[in-house]
Formats: C-alpha cells, sequence, structure tokens
C-alpha cells in the first residue's frame, strides 16, 4: 500500500471513530430525514410563525440529568400495553419546563422552550445554517459519557440541548441539515 493510500485509509478511519461527529468531512453520510420530520418540522415551524421551510425538528432537553430520568421513562413508557401512551402524555405535561425544540428551517436552525403539545414556546437560540454549527455527541473522551451523551447537540457559541441517547435519529438530522449550508 502507498503512503498516498494509507493516509487516507487512516482518514476514513479517524471520521468514523472521531467522538464528535463532522457532518462536513465528505465521508460522513446519513440518510436523508425522512417524510413524518419534514412533515413535523413545517408544522413546528408554522407554530413558531417563523416565515421559513421547516427541515428537520428534535425535541430534546435542557440538561443531562433531565434528559436521562425523563426521556428514558418516555422512550420506555410507550411499550407499556394500554396504558402506556396515558402514562407519556401525563409525564410529558408535568415535565414541559424541561423540553427543547431545535428547528432547522431552510435558513436557519433555532431552539425553542417547548410548551404542552410541541407548542414552541420563547426562541432561546437562533443561528444561519453553516458548516460546523452543531455537533453531535459528547466532547468527553470516555466510552460511558460518549454513551450516555451521544444524543447531545452542542452548538458553536456553547448552546447545549440533550436528546433521549435511546434513538438518536432525529438528533442526527439536526446535526447533518444544521450543517448543510443554506439551499442543500
Amino acid at each position: 500500500m502507498t503512503l498516498a493510500g494509507a493516509m487516507l485509509v487512516a482518514g476514513r478511519l479517524s471520521s468514523r471513530f472521531s467522538f464528535m461527529s463532522v457532518s462536513s468531512d465528505p465521508n460522513y453520510a446519513d440518510p436523508p430525514v425522512r417524510k413524518y420530520n419534514q412533515r413535523m418540522a413545517r408544522r413546528v415551524a408554522k407554530r413558531a410563525q417563523v416565515n421559513e421551510q421547516g427541515v428537520a425538528v428534535c425535541f430534546a432537553y435542557n440538561n443531562l440529568l433531565t434528559s436521562l430520568l425523563i426521556g428514558v421513562v418516555e422512550d420506555v413508557v410507550q411499550f407499556v400495553p394500554s396504558v402506556g401512551s396515558v402514562i407519556g402524555l401525563a409525564i410529558s405535561l408535568l415535565t414541559f419546563y424541561f423540553h427543547r425544540i431545535v428547528l432547522v428551517t431552510d435558513q436557519n436552525v433555532y431552539v425553542y422552550r417547548d410548551w404542552p403539545f410541541h407548542i414552541p414556546g420563547k426562541q432561546l437560540a437562533a443561528y444561519p445554517r453553516h458548516a460546523g454549527l452543531v455537533k453531535l455527541g459528547s466532547p468527553n473522551p470516555g466510552g460511558f459519557s460518549r454513551f450516555i451523551r451521544r444524543g447531545q447537540l452542542n452548538f458553536e457559541d456553547g448552546h447545549v440541548v440533550f436528546h433521549s441517547f435511546l434513538w438518536i435519529r432525529r438528533a442526527k438530522y439536526i446535526a447533518q441539515t444544521g450543517n448543510s449550508p443554506v439551499g442543500r
């Protein structure tokens, strides 16, 4: 193997095993945002009264402890037969203060405080879409920290929101679309 070939392989491996996602990396490819998430993003953009087209949306939490406690319970109770959805609704209504909405539109990325039934409240942050805006994952090198914080969205100005660590597809959509240039 030539030196150039070895460097290319090492570059691909380092990008796959990095501690945080790098959506601007040409080897970093995620599936496109699902139609359901796009439809929900358009709905949330309309509720937020932004005159932009919603591209992706993620429902997250304001801190790690809340994400671990409430997020896991909300994710697990959906599997309880017959009363799981009622329990999930009750938990959601009682803990809405800790919820955050991250909305990616065709031009910007917004972070909102969440009201019940996913109605955007106070706008906490707004960013223009560009490469390097948001990183997915933990900046800490430890394996346990990386697993627990794999749904963590770190914005370039230091703002952090935490998605539940069990199913992080929506958080991946935010990193993928938030880091892409406007119009893509």
